[in-house]
């Protein structure tokens, strides 16, 4: 907007600032302030100043597991474990076992001794046990908890162990050697793992170097944390996964919530529907180790706008677009979807998201098609689009198959639309850091079947045998029933999802409108070129007859309307792109009504009768006479009213 001409605004509204159900104007400064009321009763996506993708209204509640590192470690258990006196420790004196200068020595001591102490540990508890060897001339030692005792050592060295205590509650340090041990120890440690008893653990599972170990024997055996889970809420779940064999599954609901048969880190979601509300891992014979476990409350906070911006964190601007639901019922979980003839790997590399949580897919060697592909029955028109990333091939294909092929090759390595069938439009998007938006449109013949994501080798190509390791990166799945693609809606629970209608209006005032004259401007661009109806951005007292509105309309031209008690007038131009960002100004006055888009007055009607100086307007991005239809579906980089009609010269100026 020319920043000159700023001062003879009296309603400006830039993407600056927000809060729940508020968009707020930087002019006026001063009471009335007339924000815009906001409101859609969803979360939705936008893409951020850093340029990644993500969700406006949804936060994250703190993680509700307690140690999900395994990283805790209880106050020191041994007394006089540095052997600073010659007391605590049974077992001295005799046998070659003395204390002297800070050390537990053994001379020549005969097979087995112990030095031990008495009610220390608790049968069934793990510790880690640490104890240093010096000295060293012959023979073996070790501590021993009750039953249970560590490994041997048999040099001078820094020894640590994890050990589950049993039988009693005593400690010891023994050797055992049949031609007597010779060696000193000292530091001997003794701390409680999980000292808070966060976790309990069933057979086969143990705790030790930050980590949980399941040793593979079991086939049901559950390691859990009590009543940490509310039935009905969203759960995100992130668990570090180390796998030698076997499956390990999570539950956040009744059912498994996610079965890790790989290792890596891995994300998931699930609504709790638990009866017990207790989070469990269960073992089904797995050979592996789990870290870093984190359980966080998905909140979601609905009527808050979005100021959405370019991949490169540029050309800030409103977004506002209408209801649509996500058809997909897994949009990032890939390894839920029907695949063919390749390997999906989630969680792999970093999503437009900014998070590690896209997926591989990886055709293997069979000469045949390499897709993965999703069930549908919708009717009508539909969008698909697939956040996409070269991994060694350079192309995939999308597909909306009726009954008869719908599809179009995408390159992903020069951000190319290439061969399209006839029943599709197609588009793609860069959005930074080697990812693409692929998106097609098809109007179907009957119902949808299917929903395909193929890897390909070269346009235009179908069918090849991989190579085993090559293929792409995928992310962020989305079918729509519109006829072009709108913000990303995630799908993680397996259901659908739908974001909510958006709506702003009920900005301005009679101290901040004349209605006699003024200028209504506006720097925008729809969502697509034609839609499906009027998309208007109004001045308006809610009535038919008093009304200036600013419309896309649903051919794709782009019209002003001015209609008082004893004026009807549309001004219309056709010859620009509705969807490309327009600068559009809309002045009226006695005897004068015109249309001014980047720097041209595109039309003018000098016949045009004026409002009644008693006519009160407000400001909303719908037609208003219409009770809120026609709602303005795009993007706004600024909107201005003006209490005073500008002149030809200063509305060029305006708009250019």
């Amino acid at each position: 907007m020319a920043s000159g001409l700023l001062d003879k605004a009296n309603i400006i509204l830039t993407p600056t600032g927000y809060k729940a159900g508020t968009m707020y104007n930087v002019a006026p400064i001063e009471q009335p302030y007339e924000d815009f009321v906001f409101s859609r009763a969803s979360v939705a996506s936008r893409v951020n100043s850093s340029g990644l993708v993500e969700m406006v209204g949804r936060t994250l509640g703190s993680n509700l597991v307690q140690n999900g590192d395994f990283s805790e470690i209880g106050s020191e258990l041994v007394t006089n474990g540095d052997f600073a006196t010659d007391s605590n420790w049974s077992g001295t004196g005799s046998n070659g076992i003395s204390i002297s200068d800070g050390k537990l020595n053994f001379n020549n001591t005969p097979y087995t001794r112990n030095s031990a102490q008495s009610n220390v540990t608790t049968v069934g508890k793990t510790y880690k046990v640490v104890f240093t060897v010096s000295d060293y001339v012959k023979g073996n030692v070790r501590i021993f908890l009750g039953g249970s005792a560590t490994s041997t050592a048999s040099a001078n060295g820094t020894y640590a162990f994890y050990l589950t205590a049993s039988s009693n509650t005593t400690i010891g340090v023994q050797v055992m050697d049949g031609s007597g041990t010779t060696l000193s120890v000292d530091n001997v440690s003794v701390k409680q793992v999980d000292p808070n008893d966060y976790w309990t653990l069933g057979t086969g599972w143990s705790l030790g170097d930050d980590e949980a170990t399941s040793d593979g024997v079991s086939g049901n055996s559950n390691l859990y944390q009590e009543n940490i889970l509310t039935v009905g809420k969203t759960y995100k779940v992130s668990v570090d996964v180390t796998r030698n064999s076997g499956e390990v599954r999570f539950y956040i609901t009744s059912d498994p919530t996610a079965t890790i048969t790989s290792s890596g880190t891995f994300i998931f979601y699930g609504v709790c529907d638990r009866t017990d509300l207790d989070f469990h891992i269960k073992s089904v014979y797995f050979d592996g180790s789990i870290t870093n476990v984190s359980v966080q409350e998905v909140i979601d906070t609905n009527n808050i706008p979005r100021i959405n911006y370019d991949s490169n964190g540029e050309n800030g601007h409103w977004l506002l677009e209408p209801t649509s639901t996500n058809l997909l019922p897994y949009s990032e979980d890939f390894s839920n979807v029907t695949e063919n003839a390749l390997t999906v790997t989630d969680n792999v590399t970093t999503s437009p998201q900014g998070l590690s949580n896209a997926a591989s897919i990886i055709p293997n060697n069979t000469n045949t098609v390499h897709y993965l592909s999703y069930p549908n029955n919708t009717t009508g028109t539909v969008t698909f689009s697939i956040y996409a990333k070269s991994n060694g091939y350079n192309f995939i294909f999308l597909h909306l198959y009726d009954g008869s092929n719908g599809r179009a090759w995408f390159n992903l390595e020069n951000g190319q639309v290439e061969t399209t069938d006839a029943s599709i439009t197609s588009k793609i998007e860069s959005v930074g850091s080697g990812w693409y938006r692929c998106i097609i449109t098809r109007v179907l013949t009957g119902s949808l079947i299917q929903a395909d994501i193929a890897v390909s080798n070269a346009d235009n190509t179908v069918v090849f045998p991989g190579d085993g390791t090559s293929g792409v990166y995928i992310w962020g799945a989305q079918v729509e029933a519109l006829p072009y693609a709108t913000s990303y809606i995630p799908t993680l629970t397996g259901s659908t999802v739908t974001r909510a209608t958006e709506t702003a209006n009920g900005a301005g005032s009679a101290d901040l409108i004349n209605s006699t004259e003024g200028v209504l401007y506006a720097e925008i661009a729809g969502l697509v070129d034609a839609d499906a109806s009027d998309r208007v951005i109004s001045l308006s007292d809610n009535s038919i007859t008093n009304r200036v509105e600013m419309k896309l309309s649903s051919s794709g031209s782009i019209q002003g309307r001015f209609d008082s008690a004893s004026s009807d007038i549309t001004l219309t131009e056709t010859g620009l792109t509705a969807s490309n960002f327009n600068k559009i100004a809309l002045v009226w006055s006695s005897g004068k009504c015109a249309l001014f888009i980047n720097g041209v007055k595109e039309q003018e009607d000098l016949t045009f009768n004026t409002f009644a100086s008693n006519v009160l307007f407000d400001l909303s991005f719908d037609s208003a006479y219409l009770g809120g239809s026609s709602n303005f579906y795009g993007e706004v980089k600024a909107l201005a009213v003006f209490n005073e009609a500008l002149s030809d010269s200063e509305l060029t100026e305006l708009t250019s």
